[in-house]
């Protein structure tokens, strides 16, 4: 099943996906979360941006033992926007998590809001934008990323 057809009005976007299951994704999350603990980061918050980052964002605050929070930031599926909740997180000691950096849009507009707080994704498409922590990299890679908890 092509996910990205569901969510885009341009089926043609996406001729083809990679897909992801839990274990793949538990791998990426513990990856990272051993990454953080080798360099003694300690962070007082994960925030979690919905929808993509909050299950791989909760994943990583039970690894850390680290508070979860959820914020709602839309992108792709709506137009809602937490600012004044994201901006009282503009601090090193917080975490925001996402699922996947693509075009880069939503790390542009939670970097306005909160340019101090740290910022991981899962996968990174972007050569362009540096990330504090990151699980995989997919430079030039088009295809639909087809996450686990996105099947029906």
């Amino acid at each position: 099943m092509n996910i990205g057809k569901k969510h885009f009005d341009e089926p043609h976007v996406y001729d083809d996906t990679i897909p992801y299951d839990w274990e793949q994704i538990d791998n990426i999350v513990t990856d990272i979360a051993d990454r953080i603990k080798r360099r003694q980061v300690k962070f007082d918050n994960i925030i979690g941006l919905s929808r993509g980052g909050l299950i791989p964002g909760v994943m990583l605050s039970h690894k850390l033992n680290v508070n979860f929070v959820p914020i709602v930031w839309q992108t792709r599926d709506g137009t809602i926007k937490d600012k004044l909740t994201l901006s009282k997180y503009n601090d090193e000691a917080n975490l925001i998590v996402d699922d996947l950096i693509d075009s880069g849009e939503t790390y542009f507009q939670i970097k306005k809001y909160a340019p101090m707080a740290k910022y991981c994704a899962l996968f990174n498409k972007q050569y362009s934008i540096a990330l504090d922590y990151w699980g995989t990299t997919l430079y030039n890679e088009h295809r639909w990323l087809d996450f686990p908890w996105e099947k029906q």
